[in-house]
């Protein structure tokens, strides 16, 4: 049997603040917050793929409010130009962890989000 990741989880201070910096500075596709059904907590969601029978494409990123102490992550993310997203970033006042740099698997770098969490954004070399 062969499990296959399909959901991570953020908890964040600030559901609506962190939506703004994941939508705008590193451009996921991130909903508006909103509550539906038994799930009363304000929360987002960006999904890429589809929950399709015998094929579960599907892979969601959920960001929550936290309820205690925040556990710091690492996510990370393959962008079309690091360079353009490292500028929206650094004009956003981001704190900067890594700056680009070339690296066997592509042109990367990391970033801290508004809880401190690591975003790593990765250009594929071409």
């Amino acid at each position: 049997m062969s499990a296959r990741l399909i959901e991570v989880e953020l908890r964040v201070r600030d559901v609506a603040r962190s939506a703004r910096f994941y939508r705008e500075l590193i451009g996921v596709s991130v909903g508006e917050v909103e509550t539906h059904g038994a799930d009363t907590e304000p929360h987002v969601h960006a999904s890429w793929g589809e929950w399709t029978p015998g094929d579960p494409s599907l892979l969601m990123l959920n960001i929550y409010p936290a309820s205690g102490a925040i556990t710091m992550s690492h996510i990370g993310f393959v962008v079309g130009d690091l360079a353009a997203a490292h500028v929206r970033l650094v004009e956003g006042h981001v704190e900067v962890v890594r700056a680009p740099e070339d690296r066997p698997w592509g042109r990367t770098a990391a970033y801290r989000d508004p809880d401190g969490n690591t975003v790593f954004l990765t250009e594929a070399p071409r």
